[in-house]
């Protein structure tokens, strides 16, 4: 499977333009099967959106099956959207036929008022497609282990982390990736924006981590742009198998590297 990560330049509270930007990565991506955008990508990060700033969820929905089904690729990325009940910063993963998944974010930014704007998700999203286990993570949750945790009831393969994740803590956003990848004995993708708006500048910092600790794919710094890697599940498997780290430490014996 081809995961292409777009690390994104978001237009400030202008969906079109958004949504332009995402159909031309698609275009130009025609080979790919999944594509990984940014945090509240058609809007940027808004935390107290007034009327109009921010989408309503049926209509996001029937976007992105329309573009998913276009291009024949899947597509993931967090989106500010307006349900019945309240406001949500929804991370959504929707296929080329036509399923559509969702989490939405646990972790809200205290920080920056987004706890005042919307409504946290109390559950996680583990999505099986095409073979693969992808674990739904948006942001500040990758500070918080225990909720990203490997756990024999909800497994996966690959944690889709996407980011609105501020220049000035770039070293937290690098090592916390490498972390949650090594821990859970997964790959970690973390897709983040590049650019700036009202309250940051954005580094960027897209790439996707294996299991050991290393990339092996990243997007260039400071420059809108994509990159793109192909997860291999038969190593992983094989990893796990060999350093099981992810069950109890008493039940393996230890073997030579």
């Amino acid at each position: 499977m081809n995961i292409t990560l777009f690390q994104q330049d978001i237009a400030w509270l202008d969906f079109e333009a958004n949504y332009r930007k995402i159909e031309k990565v698609l275009q130009q991506h025609a080979d790919t099967d999944l594509l990984v955008l940014p945090e509240m990508c058609t809007t940027g990060f808004v935390t107290l959106p007034e009327e109009g700033q921010i989408e309503v969820a049926s209509a996001v929905e029937s976007r992105l099956q329309a573009l998913s089904r276009q291009y024949n690729a899947a597509l993931c990325g967090s989106f500010a959207v307006k349900t019945d009940s309240c406001n949500r910063n929804r991370c959504y993963f929707v296929t080329p036929e036509g399923e559509v998944f969702h989490y939405d974010k646990h972790h809200l930014f205290r920080p920056g008022l987004e706890d005042k704007g919307y409504c946290p998700g109390q559950e996680r999203c583990i999505v099986s497609w095409r073979g693969i286990r992808f674990l739904l993570v948006v942001c500040y949750d990758l500070r918080f282990p225990v909720w990203s945790r490997f756990r024999d009831d909800s497994p996966y393969d690959v944690i889709l982390c996407v980011a609105n994740w501020p220049e000035k803590r770039q070293l937290s956003w690098n090592v916390l990736l490498r972390a949650r990848a090594v821990e859970n004995q997964a790959y970690c993708v973390g897709v983040n924006r590049v650019g700036h708006d009202m309250m940051c500048d954005y580094q960027g910092g897209s790439c996707a981590i294996h299991p050991y600790g290393h990339p092996v794919a990243t997007c260039t710094d400071y420059a809108e742009g994509t990159c793109t890697f192909t997860p291999d599940l038969e190593k992983l498997m094989q990893f796990r198998q060999k350093f099981p780290s992810l069950g109890d430490a008493d039940e393996f014996e230890i073997t030579s590297c």
